[in-house]
This record gives C-alpha cells, sequence and structure tokens, in this order.
C-alpha cells in the first residue's frame, strides 16, 4: 500500500502541471472514545503544510473535476492525551476540488495515506488505548474548505475535517481513532504563475462522449486478526470478476462476484476453538468452505491515466463462520463475575454486518487508460469492510479487457 502512494503521488503531481500552491493550516476538534474505557481525551488538535500542483489540460477526468489540485499534505496530530495516545505524524496524498459551478470559494478536499503513532495498545502499560494497536496505519482525510479572505495571492480558508486512523484489522485491537476538527487555512499560490490560465468554464460538451465494455478478474492477499484472544495475522486470499462500462474514459462501473477465504478462521474452524466446539460443531465438516465466503459488488472507479481510487458496496450472499466471528469480536467482561463473555448475534447491526461489505482503494495501471487500451494490467491496495469497520488489507493484482 505505502508503494502504492507513493507513486500516485510522484505520478499525479508531475505531469501537466500549472499553478502552485502552498499552504498549512492548524485545526481543533474532538476525537471521539473508541469505547467506554477509552482514555479521557482533551481537545485534538492538528498541524499541517501541504504542497499542489493545479492540472490544466484537455484530459476528461480533469474536466470533469474542474482543473483539480493534486499533492501532498504532511500533518501531526495530538488527540488529546499525549501520554496514552501519543501524537500521530501522517503522510497524505490528496485531491481537492471545487463543489458549485458557479462558486469556486467551496471546495471538496480527500485524501488517503498512511500515519506513525508514537503510543499504541500494551496489555500491560497502555491497555486503555484500544484506538491503536500498530505503529502504522492508513489514514484518511475527507474536508470541505471555503475560501473567507483573499488578498494578492494569500488566501485565508476555514475547514471542517473528518479524519480516521485504521490498521484494517491486521492487528487487534483496532477500534480506530475518528476526529471531527475545525480548522484555519492560510494559502499562498503566487510562487510559479500559470503560463495559461485556468478554464473555469467547463460545459458538458466540452467532455468527449464514449462508452466502453469491459470484463476484468483480479486476485487479491491480505492480512487479518481474528479477535483479541486469536490475535494472529493471516493471510487473506480472494478472487474478484467483473462485468461493466466505462464512461468518457473516467468513469468505471461494474457488477462483480467475489470470493474471500479467511485463513484465521480455518484454522479456528479446524482446531475446534471454543464458540465452533460448544455451538458450532457443524463448521468442523467443511472447515475450508464455512471459512470462505462469496457475495456480489457495486463497483465504481474514477480513472486518472495511470491512477485510479475505487469503492466498492457489496452484499455477502454466503459466510457460514460470520455469526461466530461476531460474536468472538464482541467479547465483553462481565461486570458482575468480572470474566470474559462472548456477545450475542442479534440487532440491526449484526444483521448488516453480516450482509453489507465495503472496499476503497487505489490502483495504478500499466496502460494510460486515456488511450482506452484493449489489455491492460494493474496493481492495487484496499481495505475491505463491514458496514464501515475494517474487515482485513489487502494488495491486489487484475487483468482487465475492454470491448
Amino acid at each position: 500500500m505505502n508503494k502504492i502512494i507513493f507513486f500516485f503521488l510522484l505520478g499525479i503531481t508531475s505531469v501537466f502541471a500549472q499553478k502552485k500552491q502552498l499552504f498549512t493550516e492548524y485545526s481543533i476538534g474532538k476525537t471521539s472514545s473508541a469505547d467506554n474505557t477509552f482514555i479521557t481525551l482533551k481537545s485534538s488538535q492538528t498541524f499541517g503544510i501541504g504542497f499542489g500542483i493545479q492540472h490544466n489540460d484537455s484530459l476528461n477526468w480533469v474536466k470533469q473535476l474542474r482543473n483539480p489540485f493534486t499533492g501532498v499534505i504532511l500533518q501531526v496530530a495530538n488527540h488529546g492525551n499525549t501520554e496514552k495516545i501519543g501524537h500521530t505524524i501522517s503522510l497524505l496524498p490528496y485531491i481537492e476540488t471545487p463543489i458549485l459551478f458557479k462558486n469556486e470559494k467551496l471546495k471538496l478536499l480527500t485524501a488517503l495515506g498512511v500515519a506513525y503513532h508514537t503510543k499504541k495498545y500494551d496489555l500491560e502499560d497502555n491497555w486503555e488505548n484500544k484506538a491503536i494497536s500498530t505503529d502504522f496505519t492508513y489514514a484518511f482525510r475527507l474536508g470541505l474548505y471555503y475560501d473567507v479572505f483573499q488578498k494578492s495571492d494569500f488566501h485565508t480558508r476555514l475547514n471542517v475535517n473528518y479524519l480516521h486512523y485504521s490498521n484494517g484489522h491486521i492487528q487487534w485491537p483496532n477500534n480506530g481513532i475518528n476526529t471531527l476538527a475545525l480548522g484555519l487555512n492560510i494559502t499562498y499560490d503566487g510562487f510559479i504563475k500559470n503560463t495559461n490560465p485556468v478554464n473555469k468554464t467547463v460545459t458538458p460538451k466540452e467532455i468527449q462522449k464514449s462508452k466502453q465494455s469491459f470484463f476484468s478478474v483480479q486476485s487479491g492477499i491480505g492480512e487479518h486478526a481474528l479477535y483479541r484472544f486469536y490475535n494472529y495475522r493471516r493471510n487473506v486470499y480472494s478472487v474478484d470478476f467483473m462485468y461493466g462500462k466505462i464512461y468518457n474514459k473516467t468513469h468505471k462501473v461494474g457488477l462483480g462476484l467475489y470470493m474471500r477465504h479467511y485463513t484465521n478462521n480455518y484454522n479456528y474452524i479446524k482446531k475446534g476453538n471454543n464458540l465452533v466446539s460448544e455451538e458450532y460443531p457443524e463448521l468442523q465438516k467443511n472447515p475450508f468452505l464455512n471459512a470462505s465466503s462469496l457475495g456480489i459488488a457495486l463497483n465504481y472507479e474514477f480513472l486518472m491515466q495511470h491512477f485510479s481510487v475505487e469503492t466498492e458496496l457489496g452484499i455477502t450472499l454466503f459466510r457460514p463462520f460470520f455469526e461466530t466471528e461476531y460474536r468472538l469480536d464482541a467479547t465483553l467482561i462481565n461486570k458482575k463475575t468480572g470474566l470474559y463473555e462472548n456477545g450475542k448475534a442479534e440487532g440491526m447491526n449484526y444483521t448488516l454486518k453480516r450482509f453489507v461489505s465495503g472496499k476503497l482503494g487505489m490502483k495504478y495501471y500499466l496502460i494510460n487508460t486515456n488511450k482506452a487500451p484493449k489489455n491492460n494490467f494493474y496493481v492495487g491496495g484496499h481495505i475491505v469492510s463491514r458496514l464501515g469497520q475494517a474487515d482485513y488489507s489487502e494488495f491486489t493484482l487484475g487483468y482487465i479487457h475492454t470491448f
């Protein structure tokens, strides 16, 4: 995943460069508690600096995003308890684009990168920090920016940001850090002038219309931890088949079938541990099949030449071990007995997590997608989720044929 982020940054900030921006910002907000035993937190504070380049060319994706900025943000966050949570240092490739057609002042900034945490969970010395258990995690940021004042080449902008940190469920605990913050951003964009003015009046007629059908096959390998008392990092193997359409060489929409096999689940079933031997012995009749899942998914990619951002919403049709897995993950201490007890598989939360899956990630294509090649290969990195909660992290390799 880190290599993909690096090449993403290297590629999209080095081509078609026009206007450049340098900014610094400070924000203050609130980090939510990971659970009812989480540390008491004061206000969170985040300081960041960023550098971006505006795209100004005839490519469809640039036109449709109305000459976006792409770049990187380096930020340091204090979540309100440096003794237990420490600081978070993040490197975030980002894309910033206007939201309103008649008003350039309001923009949306989306960023996905990697974060380093100075403090993490420790069973003996820092057991209250159930948010982070690995040194490095994914970092995600979504923000609204509004230009409130401009003088010469300086812009003063207010922003509202949602920040999320998670290790993708490769190790327990992984409740994650979630922060909502209000900030002030000061941007300078006058140190390199445009050689060509940016076209801000793109109309639908200027978009080159096209439509292609595609078929793709993808294999993946990921890492996954089961729960607190079976905290082993083991592989998840996946295969995806997808068919769909590519519109205007930019919007890739597909419907697919996915199959996944969880090594952790297989070993747990095979050995007849805990809940399997006590309440679900039927799972041992076919450990391999019962440690697997099958589903259908609606997939969307935004194509930017060699790179793409991908999201997916899936419906799980078959996952026999999920009821057991959910109960293990919901294990809590009984306040009366002081003993750990498995959770219950019931309620709306259980039902939704049983059926709803998701995926978020990036891909790198071997051949420029703007050339509409008939055959192409790609690599990618994703976080796979169950209703917003990380399921596992994966690296993928795929082939796509268009016709």
